[in-house]
């Protein structure tokens, strides 16, 4: 059964009808209100399982009301508009992103834009609201969710500056400020990213406790990890290293799965993930969304694929080609053609107690990486060289042959493209970070021009604010 990428985006569409509805009317995407149901009030703020209660709400929003954009949507559309994915036949929701002409009133990347405008918003209410607690919490249950929501807020805006460059910096839940907030510089955005991961990594536990075991709330190394990618694409290189560092050698809670196991790194709770979120089995077939669009039912072509350009960069014997990546063929008129698709989720979770996979946003194998660059960075190109060792030999390839440190960051870049692809933006965040975006894309790329490594600001929110400005080039 092929699904439909016409119905996945009438869901969409009906999915940011709906939470225009719940969330804000004509409201402007910084003065989103919480979804129905969610106990984010007053009387959230007095008790220990009530403030439970909003966590659970903040994370049900994350993973399943808005799982089309910051599940799917975060790996599909920047992969499109890098060099890493396609889709079959034309779609006028996808040509924009793949083609990079986006427009300011697309409203898939609208959609993913108020998706996470509205978990921030719900983080803002929980941080605001422990803090003006007068009562009722342990101080050990404001500890801890003030250090999750500010790991959530911190995640929303590390993709929101990503994405579109300067964005609006909301800190509260008061309209009269949110209203007409103006852009705030992409340095002060990163300053507050690394403020609340630096937060939340002081104040989260190192165990999964706070998930009876799990590993889908953000815990300590969860935040160092996130801390350590910022670091990374703000040229900390030392404090890149150190947070990675603390993942990697300081602890014994996270390891990497084998060569023969790669098919199960995104299985719910195994040892290389370090921060998982919950899908909803009822609603896609107990598959991640991921799962669900990409792999299910894949018996001739393929809605989702993966670029020939991907495919031809994996080295011979890579394991993760064999394991990661499905293939099938269709043969219309006489002529067979071959298809590439993304294979890295496809297990299904029944029940509570079975296997089955979560979508994973970090894990180990990217530690190493990042911790290889910066090393590399630092001029310890043994060390860099050893770190990447480890991931490429878990993949069944011999050791790199780099030597000077343009060859080894080359080499670094090239293992983040192939162990990294399909996963929330990576490859389109490394061209853009890196400086390569104008020269690799202009190549693959008719019509590339430099002004669409940033999305645009949606317009309808620039016509509701006397502040807001549009990116260059729409």
């Amino acid at each position: 059964m092929n699904i439909n990428k016409t119905n996945y985006k009438l869901n969409l569409i009906s999915l940011l009808v709906l939470g225009s509805s719940i969330f804000c009317g004509c409201k402007k995407f910084t003065d989103i209100d919480p979804p129905t149901g969610q106990l984010v009030t007053e009387t959230t703020f007095k008790t220990d399982a009530t403030l439970k209660s909003a966590l659970a709400g903040m994370y049900s929003s994350l993973a399943i009301t808005n799982a089309p954009d910051l599940q799917l949507g975060l790996s599909l559309l920047p992969g499109l508009s890098a060099d890493e994915m396609s889709y079959y036949t034309t779609n006028v929701y996808y040509d924009p992103f793949f083609a990079n002409a986006l427009n300011s009133q697309d409203v898939s990347s609208y959609s993913l834009w108020r998706s996470l405008y509205a978990n921030i918003y719900q983080a803002n209410a929980i941080i605001s609201g422990v803090a003006g607690s007068t009562g009722g919490l342990s101080n050990a249950m404001k500890v801890q969710a003030t250090g999750e929501a500010k790991f959530i807020r911190a995640f929303c805006y590390f993709y929101l500056v990503n994405l579109w460059g300067d964005v609006p910096l909301a800190m509260g839940t008061d309209a009269k400020i949110n209203n007409d907030l103006p852009r705030s510089p992409k340095s002060l955005v990163y300053t507050q990213i690394i403020s609340d991961l630096t937060d939340a990594k002081n104040s989260l536990a190192a165990d999964f406790s706070a998930a009876s075991g799990e590993r889908i709330r953000p815990n300590k190394y969860a935040a160092a990890a996130l801390l350590s990618r910022c670091y990374l694409y703000t040229a900390n290189w030392a404090d890149a290293r150190a947070n990675a560092d603390l993942i990697i050698a300081l602890n014994t809670q996270y390891s990497l799965l084998s060569t023969a196991n790669l098919s199960s790194i995104f299985t719910k709770n195994n040892t290389e993930a370090i921060w998982q979120v919950t899908g909803s089995p009822a609603v896609y077939s107990g598959y991640t969304y991921e799962g669900y669009y990409y792999s299910l039912g894949v018996a001739t072509i393929p809605n989702y694929l993966l670029t020939f350009d991907l495919i031809n960069a994996f080295e011979t014997g890579d394991a993760r080609l064999r394991n990661w990546v499905g293939v099938t063929s269709s043969t219309l008129s006489g002529v067979t053609t071959t298809y590439y698709y993304p294979f890295k989720y496809r297990q299904k979770v029944t029940n509570a107690t079975t296997s089955g996979e979560y979508c994973t946003y970090l894990r180990l194998a990217e530690q190493y990486l990042i911790r290889a660059e910066a090393l590399a960075q630092l001029d310890d190109l043994n060390g860099a060289v050893a770190d990447l060792n480890i991931i490429r030999r878990r993949a069944g390839l011999s050791n790199t042959t780099a030597v000077t440190k343009t060859a080894v960051l080359r080499a670094i870049a090239q293992e983040r493209r192939v162990e990294l692809f399909s996963e929330y933006g990576a490859r389109w965040n490394d061209l853009k970070r890196t400086g390569t975006a104008d020269d690799v894309l202009s190549r693959v790329k008719p019509g590339w021009k430099a002004t669409a490594v940033l999305y645009p600001i949606p317009l309808t929110d620039i016509r509701n604010s006397t502040n807001l400005t549009q990116n260059a080039g729409y």
